[in-house]
């Protein structure tokens, strides 16, 4: 047994490990507090969870014409992703392969070079080295340009979703999503779909997990801490979010899904290209959804919501990263993403629907991210680790999974906790391995 008035700072890695082992319980519902305020665990988990698993970084959408890029971050490593002129999408390091210098410092644009600021060295946008000043003099003629490409970043595609990994071991994208692509179809399968504008970015003092924990399944806390929308009547009642399935599948993916809707929220004119993009059962969910919300491992979660615009009922779509950059402090990354061949006015209602609730200013945004910076605060130093301060993750254990006509386990209301206990699940796979 590890001494637990023994801090894990001071601990060996597998000691760590251990006391993780020991502590760490998803499937008795024991979650303890010191793994939202303890630096030794944030520092493994970006090494065990950040560095070896696939993590999205953005859409094809954001670049879609050849010569386009976009620098983005993959586990706190800058990245650009490029589309060459043979239209293929690549991402690379963002560094210079002659001394390291950042090469690229624009969020996005269109070029076919990129020259470092350092030297000048060049590089094309399928990452070759093409041009090197003086080199005849400096270099004697000699120097192999083909040793020296950009890094090439391993990444793949699903449904438009990029994802990033720097593990070259990891297994295939598709692999991994598994069956929750069957979930992710509807959310940006369902027709061609394109984000609007640029990505959203605001910083929160909060954990990243309490984030992801948040969307993978946590419906309960609407009726308390969005208990204004049922006074403001856009919702019939308090417990109006328990209606409906919650969902997990492997590798620690989970979505809560609200029905039924006895009102098309989508654009009437698509309903061809959906029943084109999704299988029959898919498309009966779409027909009768009334919200979903869900994470994909580790910090990518979706929401497909709907609200009333100028009294018409309007879903709005995103995405959101919950990026860790620091033990108590993230940036929240929200797209959101519209029917590419929905009307322009449809199109615009569904943005005034995101900005209404789920963007910096929204409704809902505001009140999670209040509770968020508290739930991390409380959890900070060394106190919750002494005392052993544990939260009950134990709501639905006495339940049963029921049938459902998609893939994974499910319940048939959204109040239970069985998708944050798979979640935590999948972080300890991979946190102890």
């Amino acid at each position: 047994m590890i001494k637990t008035d023994r801090p894990l700072e001071e601990m060996s890695k597998e000691q760590v490990i251990n006391y993780l082992n020991e502590t760490v319980k998803p499937k008795e519902g024991v979650i303890p507090a010191y793994l939202l305020g303890d630096q030794t665990v944030y520092d493994l988990e970006h090494e065990k969870v950040f560095l070896k698993t696939w993590v999205f970084v953005g859409h094809e959408s954001e670049v879609p014409h050849k010569g386009d890029f976009m620098t983005r971050e993959l586990s706190g490593y800058s990245i650009i992703i490029t589309r060459d002129s043979n239209d293929e999408i690549h991402a690379f390091y963002n560094m210079c392969t002659h001394r390291g210098m950042k090469l690229c410092r624009a969020d996005k644009g269109n070029k076919s070079l990129f020259t470092c600021p350092y030297h000048g060295f060049s590089f094309k946008n399928n990452g070759d080295l093409v041009g090197v000043p003086l080199q005849k003099d400096t270099y004697g003629g000699k120097i192999d340009r083909s040793k020296m490409g950009l890094h090439q970043v391993r990444l793949e595609s699903y449904k438009g979703l990029l994802f990033g990994t720097w593990n070259d071991h990891a297994e295939p994208l598709e692999d991994f999503l598994g069956d929750f692509r069957w979930y992710l179809d509807i959310v940006v399968g369902r027709a061609e779909m394109e984000v609007v504008g640029a990505p959203q970015r605001f910083v929160v003092h909060s954990n990243w997990k309490v984030g992801s924990d948040n969307f993978v399944g946590d419906s309960y806390h609407t009726m308390v801490t969005h208990g204004s929308i049922a006074k403001l009547g856009m919702v019939p009642n308090a417990t109006y979010s328990k209606r409906g399935f919650q969902i997990h599948t492997e590798n620690g993916h989970g979505l809560n899904l609200g029905t039924p809707n006895p009102d098309f929220a989508f654009p009437e004119e698509l309903k061809d290209e959906y029943k084109r993009n999704l299988s029959p059962e898919q498309y009966e969910v779409l027909s009768n959804l009334k919200n979903m919300i869900g994470n994909v491992f580790p910090n990518l979660s979706f929401l497909i919501s709907h609200t009333k615009i100028k009294d018409h009922l309007i879903s709005n779509t995103s995405i959101r990263m919950w990026r860790p950059i620091g033990l108590n402090k993230m940036e929240v990354i929200a797209w959101m993403f519209v029917e590419k061949n929905a009307p322009k006015e449809w199109k615009e209602r569904s943005r005034d629907s995101f900005i209404l609730t789920f963007s910096p200013s929204g409704i809902f945004e505001q009140d999670d991210t209040e509770v968020f910076t508290d739930i991390t605060e409380a959890a900070q130093g060394a106190m919750p680790f002494q005392k052993k301060l544990t939260y009950n993750y134990t709501m639905g254990m006495h339940r049963e999974p029921v049938e459902f006509i998609g893939p994974g386990v499910t319940y048939d209301d959204k109040f239970t906790e069985a998708n944050q206990r798979n979640f935590y699940k999948y972080w300890m796979e991979l946190m102890t391995k």
